[in-house]
């Protein structure tokens, strides 16, 4: 397999879960602490970890220490692969 296609079939794997997909949706707007996380998405702490962790196996997510909180952020460019391949679908 190719990269790209690796990436393309992690980002499906992470995309199932509509947990992970409410995650992106809210980090599509800005990066975010994980308790901003947990009430913006509804979902408890316990379930952002876990989801989070898909989000950031499959590349699509970073965390970094910002002023003494974790946040996390989009990896806009994983998600490349993916939309490109959705848009070739569409023509």
């Amino acid at each position: 397999m190719k990269p790209s296609e690796i990436q393309f079939s992690q980002n499906l794997h992470a995309l199932s879960a509509p947990q992970c997909r409410r995650i992106v949706e809210a980090l599509v707007q800005d990066s975010h602490s994980l308790k901003d996380l947990s009430k913006f998405c509804k979902l408890t702490p316990a379930s952002i970890d876990k989801h989070l962790d898909i989000l950031i196996k499959a590349g699509l997510v970073k965390m970094r220490t910002a002023g003494g909180s974790e946040m996390a952020h989009l990896q806009t460019s994983k998600l490349k692969p993916t939309l490109d391949w959705f848009i070739e679908l569409n023509n």
